[in-house]
């Protein structure tokens, strides 16, 4: 039995795929974690071993003993199906550091170097809804084009989309999270991220991409899908807007279909 015979790895595989495909996970960019519940931990037990243990300088509380599927630093999504075994990998947390158990060229490679915003992440979000699974991290086209001709206001961002079509408000209801620019991979992003986390599923990382989050590999795709399409939307009647949904438009959609 191969590996990818396992259908969330199978997912987890043709998401990469997917994002590729999409435009949004060019060469080495974008990264994905994929938190492992008990049963799907044992599913995969007769594939694991450790084959490197790895220290860490970020903050590890409350990780120990939880397992992720991790795409590696360097990995590339158009290659994923064919290379997964390098460029994906199993880990688990202990104190100050984790075990490799699977993947990463054997154990020679090291995960995405945003880890750490992805494991705060996963913290953070799991302390809002326990059954949050993924985060993925990708460069949506218009999204980034987006940061570049609007104010980087989440209020009036997230704003923008819900009046760009009314499946925003019903997709995001508690809006978006937008950062100031930083920079990437480990150091203040990760905790800034983290913290916007704790109420949103979705950061956005001004000229650069996002941060999306979900109970499902297909919940945060279809965040990421609905976010970019109407950011397309948006780039492309900007110069000539004449109209579009108001305030009150989107207070109705609230009221009727009971929005928080």
């Amino acid at each position: 039995m191969n590996i990818l015979d396992v259908a969330f790895v199978e997912e987890l595989v043709d998401a990469c795929q997917y994002f590729w495909e999409a435009g949004w996970g060019e060469y080495h960019a974008g990264n994905i974690s994929y938190l492992l519940s008990d049963d799907e931990f044992d599913q995969l037990k007769e594939y694991m071993q450790v084959s490197a243990s790895v220290d860490v300088a970020f903050d590890t509380a409350g990780l120990k003993g939880k397992a992720f599927i991790v795409t590696k630093s360097g990995a590339c999504f158009r290659t994923m199906k064919k290379k997964y075994e390098r460029d994906l990998g199993i880990i688990q947390f202990k104190e100050n550091g984790y075990d490799i158990l699977w993947g990463l060229d054997q154990g020679r490679g090291r995960p995405t170097s945003e880890l750490p915003a992805h494991v705060l992440c996963h913290r953070a979000r799991l302390a809002d809804d326990a059954n949050n699974k993924i985060v993925m991290h990708c460069h949506p086209t218009y999204l980034n084009a987006m940061t570049m001709i609007h104010e980087l206001d989440e209020e009036s961002f997230t704003q923008t989309l819900w009046k760009m079509n009314s499946e925003c408000a019903l997709v995001f209801p508690e809006g978006l999270a937008v950062l100031p620019w930083m920079k990437c991979g480990e150091g203040p992003i990760g905790p800034a991220t983290a913290d916007k986390m704790k109420d949103k599923r979705v950061v956005v990382w001004p000229f650069h991409g996002i941060f999306s989050s979900g109970n499902s590999i297909s919940d945060a795709i279809g965040l990421i899908e609905a976010i970019d399409k109407n950011a397309y939307v948006y780039v492309l009647v900007k110069a000539n807007m004449m109209h579009g949904m108001t305030d009150e438009n989107v207070r109705e959609l609230k009221e009727h279909f009971g929005l928080s």
